[in-house]
């Protein structure tokens, strides 16, 4: 079966197509090729053995009726639009013609335009859409090309410019744009170094003197959680551990049958990285003062997880440092794996009296660290895109979702965010160090740290980051573009390990910038 590559061909079926003459000339006129059919029988015959793109199909015939031959084309051809042309406007019809998957539905009496638009939109919508698609895109990267030239100081605005560019990944992902897909690879790359510029310059001064235009990690609970506290509003807080803003927009709309949601931002603090992030958003401090008030915490600086061992004690912490008396208390809850998470949605009942539930998923993280080992799964998320499939086939189906359903049921808010995101990281750059430094990819902190200024931020001072500062951990450095950390010993093994891996702990906009959500129940 070979495709007509000069007209599309299309198959109308209807026992009276003598009179549809007029309608064909009108569709032939605009490059269809119009086949006809008086019958089900011949119509199914066509289609058997000719190459059709559409099917126009009357409803009431002779013989074999309008349905049946759906059903029928459905075996034989399931992906092929078919348009139902019908006088009966019941809608018991309707909901048949729709569930043996109709395309579209007409009713007569029709008009030539009505049938070309149906057409158009079936079989011409993926052409004229990229063409819309690549002129939305390439006036986005004209109004960005000379942002970014004017310079831009606001990382509220940075947020905005995440969202397109999230937003234009997404695009070329589902509808590729071969042609445009380099000016988006160069746009990403230009906003990301300028981004960095921004963060290199400022960030010292955003932390330890003028908080930024968008709330920071620390300022997390105060802007999105608080409030709805202080309103008496029972509030799910869920933390997605490595979720990326870009992920966050694949998921959204599994939640919109149920739910008003509202997208906002927050900026992560340095390093991206859930023992320094994570602690700050869950206590409202800076490392630093979380280090005055737990001076242990920060002891073994190569260990995430001792290093965020009392998140459910910061919690506790900031609750009463914000004189919220909770009149049900609030509980925590951290999910590694599946079962624990399985068996906290199937006995959500018994946490939903809380006035807070705080729920930590790490699913998203396990995944990054999971494929950097695994060939398999490098197979399976080979890109950003692969990622962002893999995760909201992950959501669909999991307890986490289950879990927000049950919350928005039981009247609660949901504020949903994420400690850190990660990137794609492809160039190694080398580290010398002694031997007490960390052995994280995208940051490290330690005592003599040496390496290039074009590849990384160095900080010699942990007090002008707000970071702990101990024996072990004097000085830090964070990574810039897509460079992870090697030291030279084993240099070459690890340079082909890493590439194409997700990591995080650096300076990019995928690590910093990250989704604030709050959900709404509909009611």
């Amino acid at each position: 079966m070979t495709e007509n590559t000069n007209k599309r061909p299309v198959l109308w079926v209807d026992d009276e197509i003598h009179l549809l003459r007029p309608h064909i000339m009108f569709l032939e006129e605009r490059g269809y090729e119009v086949k006809t059919a008086t019958n089900g029988v011949d119509a199914l015959e066509i289609i058997r053995h000719e190459y059709i793109a559409a099917a126009l199909l009357d409803e009431m015939m002779d013989g074999l009726d309008g349905l049946a031959v759906l059903e029928k084309i459905r075996k034989l051809r399931p992906g092929m639009p078919v348009i139902m042309i019908t006088k009966n406007e019941e809608e018991t019809l309707m909901e048949d013609a729709i569930g043996k998957e109709i395309s579209d539905y007409l009713t007569k009496p029709i008009n030539p335009s009505q049938v070309l638009l149906t057409l158009k939109k079936n079989l011409d919508i993926a052409d004229i859409s990229r063409d819309v698609r690549a002129r939305d895109f390439m006036e986005f990267y004209r109004q960005l090309t000379g942002r970014l030239f004017e310079g831009i100081s606001s990382l509220k605005e940075w947020a905005d410019i995440h969202d397109r560019l999230s937003y234009w990944q997404i695009e070329f992902s589902k509808n590729i744009q071969y042609d445009l897909e380099h000016f988006l690879h160069e746009l990403l790359e230009e906003s990301n170094r300028e981004f960095q510029r921004l963060i290199s310059k400022n960030y010292g001064h955003w932390v330890t003197e003028r908080n930024p235009d968008i709330p920071m990690s620390p300022q997390v609970m105060d802007h999105f959680v608080r409030p709805l506290l202080q309103k008496e509003k029972k509030t799910l807080f869920v933390l997605i551990d490595c979720l990326r803003y870009d992920q966050w927009l694949s998921l959204a709309p599994l939640f919109y049958d149920r739910f008003e949601s509202r997208l906002q931002a927050h900026v992560s603090i340095l390093p991206t990285a859930t023992p320094y992030s994570r602690n700050a958003i869950f206590s409202g401090m800076f490392p630093d003062a979380i280090n005055v008030k737990y001076p242990d915490l920060y002891a073994n600086p190569d260990s995430e997880e001792s290093m965020n061992r009392y998140e459910e004690a910061l919690v506790g912490d900031y609750l009463k440092k914000e004189h919220l008396h909770l009149k049900h208390g609030f509980s925590y809850h951290k999910v590694t794996d599946s079962r624990y998470g399985d068996n906290l949605a199937n006995r959500f009942s018994d946490i939903q009296n809380n006035d807070l539930v705080v729920l930590v998923a790490n699913f998203v993280d396990i995944l990054a660290h999971k494929r950097s080992a695994s060939n398999v799964l490098q197979e399976i998320v080979p890109d950003e895109a692969g990622y962002r499939n893999v995760v909201r086939n992950w959501m669909e189906g999991s307890y986490l979702r289950r879990i927000i359903e049950q919350a928005g049921e039981a009247g609660f808010h949901v504020v949903i965010t994420s400690d850190h995101g990660s990137l794609r990281v492809n160039r190694g750059t080398v580290v010398k160090a002694d031997r007490y430094s960390t052995d994280s990819l995208r940051y490290k902190t330690g005592r003599n740290l040496v390496v290039s200024g074009k590849t990384a931020v160095f900080v010699k001072n942990a007090a002008d980051f707000r970071l702990p500062q101990t024996h072990l951990t004097a000085t830090y450095i964070f990574a810039k573009d897509d460079y992870f950390f090697l030291y030279p010993n084993n240099m070459k093994k690890f340079e082909k390990i890493y590439p194409g891996t997700f990591q995080h702990g650096g300076i990019s906009m995928d690590e910093m910038i990250l989704p604030v959500v709050t959900l709404r129940p509909k009611r």
